[in-house]
C-alpha cells in the first residue's frame, strides 16, 4: 500500500502522517486529501470568496488605489495615536525619514499619503502586525493594510500600490530601506 488512510474529520493538520509515511516510504509523501483540495482550489483558480483587505486592494485598478486611499487618508487628524501606541515605533531613530523633516506641523489632514507612508517604512522590518494602530485610529484608516503592503511589497510597488507620493521623499523611503537593508546584512 502505497497511501495510508486518515479519518479527515478527525484530522488537524499535525503533519505526524506526512513524518510516518516518510519514514516507511521515502519516495511517495503523505498528502491528505484536505491538503490536495487546497493545492486544487489553487490550481483552479477559483473565486475569492472573502478577500483579504490586501487582495481587495491588489485587485483595484491605478486611479481606483489613489481615490481608496485620498478617501482613508484625508479623514487623518493627525492625533499621533498610532505612533503613540506603536509597540516598536522609537521616534528619534529614523535619521533622514523623520516624520517632523517632511510633514508640516499644524497641517490636518496631512499632506497624504507622506505622512503615513513615511510612519509606515519607519518600522516596516520590525512591524510586529499587531494591528494596534489601526485599532487606535479615531478616522479609522486601514493602517494595518497600509503595513502589509509596506513589509510585504518592495518600495517601488508600494508607490503604484499607495500613489501620490512626492518623488523625493520616495528617494528617501528608497534610501532609508536599502540601508536598513545594508546594517542587516552587514
Amino acid at each position: 500500500m502505497d497511501r495510508i488512510e486518515i479519518d479527515q474529520s478527525k484530522c488537524i493538520q499535525c503533519g505526524d502522517c506526512v513524518n510516518a509515511c516518510m519514514a516507511e516510504n521515502p519516495v511517495k509523501h503523505a498528502l491528505t486529501t484536505v491538503v490536495r483540495d487546497r493545492f486544487e482550489a489553487v490550481a483552479q483558480k477559483q473565486e475569492i470568496v472573502d478577500p483579504t483587505p490586501v487582495q481587495t486592494l491588489l485587485a483595484m485598478g491605478q486611479a481606483e488605489r489613489k481615490a481608496f486611499w485620498h478617501d482613508h487618508f484625508r479623514r487623518c487628524i493627525k492625533c499621533y495615536g498610532c505612533v503613540d501606541i506603536c509597540p516598536v515605533q522609537m521616534p528619534g531613530t529614523h535619521g533622514s525619514l523623520e516624520i517632523e523633516k517632511w510633514v508640516p506641523r499644524g497641517e490636518v489632514p496631512p499632506v497624504h499619503p507622506l505622512f503615513h507612508l513615511i510612519r509606515a517604512f519607519q518600522i516596516w522590518d520590525t512591524c510586529v502586525l499587531c494591528g494596534d494602530c489601526e485599532q487606535t485610529c479615531p478616522a479609522g484608516i486601514p493602517l494595518k493594510t497600509l503595513q502589509d503592503v509596506v513589509r510585504f511589497f518592495s518600495p517601488e510597488e508600494v508607490f503604484d500600490l499607495v500613489p501620490g507620493l512626492p518623488e523625493d521623499a520616495q528617494g528617501a523611503i528608497i534610501d532609508y530601506v536599502n540601508s536598513l537593508r545594508a546594517d542587516q546584512a552587514g
